[in-house]
């Protein structure tokens, strides 16, 4: 009896304790952010899995799912096959979707200061050295987005159908573009044509457009785009602005380690993915030519024309944008 009596008398203490003790590690939880249970993501780009430019999007995922253990794994469910390109951010934003690889230009009218992305001068690290990364963090996350990092280097090009041999002669031209060149192209006074990627084939053979616009090297050629457009400016323009983007409330649940793990594998990746499209570059514009394309330039003087042009276009949007941000974010993506 009197044991039977201890045992009442020692269980609610005991009761008491083990609830203190989850109590303690739930708020230790809270505090870390997160948790540290797996999850998959699933994640949805502009171009299919199997495109030259998404290449490096696979480490990316592998990369990911080592240095958090396998406790984040995503899972790219394909591109536009999957969802139409332009409902793929809100998809992303309101958690149909975790993971957007993606470019600016698909939500650049929600957050115009994105766009110095674009811009910028500088390397994926130099801008995660100077602020502008984290700038651009902030700035995302007042979409509800969670702001990763870039994955494609390069810069655009106009591929015309014919060579030219000023700016002017850009002018009625209709070209294969996208959301992100439209003020520019105005300004050329070019017709710029939304024509999905599917579609730009057909659209170049049959002469609904002249040529196109494309960031890189690769891709044209293996789609079938040069048969008609031989012939490629080689003023390059800005630099590539596609990013990894991640709802910002999915971002939250991952554990405060894991989101740190990820930032850091992110960097390094930044450093590999240049190296590799820079080399796969040059290995393509030697199969260019040998399949007949042509880089060309203008005179001097209309180079310059046309790179001030493509500049200027853009930060005179940005000064009536945002314009309590221009000269930051001009000091951040300028080199001196």
């Amino acid at each position: 009896m009197k044991n039977f009596k201890l045992y009442h008398m020692i269980l609610p203490i005991l009761l008491l304790l083990l609830l203190t003790a989850c109590s303690d590690n739930n708020g230790e939880d809270k505090e870390k952010g997160g948790n540290s249970k797996g999850m998959t993501l699933n994640a949805v780009s502009f171009l299919p899995k199997d495109h030259p430019l998404t290449a490096t999007l696979h480490n990316w995922i592998d990369t990911v799912e080592d240095v958090t253990d396998g406790r984040v794994q995503v899972n790219w469910r394909g591109g536009a096959d999957v969802i139409p390109i332009g409902e793929q951010f809100e998809a992303m934003n309101s958690g149909v979707m975790d993971i957007n690889f993606t470019y600016i230009g698909q939500y650049q009218s929600l957050a115009p200061e994105t766009l110095s992305i674009a811009l910028s001068q500088l390397t994926p690290w130099e801008e995660r050295e100077n602020g502008f990364y984290n700038l651009m963090d902030e700035r995302h996350g007042k979409l509800n987005v969670k702001y990763i990092g870039r994955w494609l280097t390069g810069s655009p090009r106009l591929w015309l159908n014919e060579p030219i041999d000023s700016v002017d002669d850009l002018k009625n031209l209709p070209i294969r573009s996208a959301p992100n060149y439209i003020r520019f192209f105005e300004k050329l006074g070019i017709n710029s044509s939304m024509i999905d990627p599917s579609e730009v084939y057909t659209s170049l053979q049959t002469g609904v457009v002249d040529g196109f616009v494309y960031g890189g090297f690769n891709g044209p050629r293996k789609d079938g785009w040069t048969d008609s457009s031989k012939y490629v400016l080689d003023h390059p323009f800005w630099t590539q602005n596609c990013t990894i983007l991640m709802n910002d409330d999915k971002w939250k649940e991952i554990s405060s380690e894991d989101r740190d793990a990820i930032i850091v594998a992110t960097a390094n990746y930044e450093k590999e993915m240049v190296d590799y499209y820079e080399q796969l570059d040059k290995e393509e514009i030697a199969e260019l030519e040998k399949a007949g394309v042509e880089l060309f330039k203008l005179p001097k003087a209309e180079e310059e024309k046309f790179l001030n042009l493509a500049y200027d276009t853009e930060w005179e949007y940005l000064g009536k944008e945002v314009p309590e941000l221009e000269e930051e974010l001009r000091a951040l993506t300028i080199k001196e």
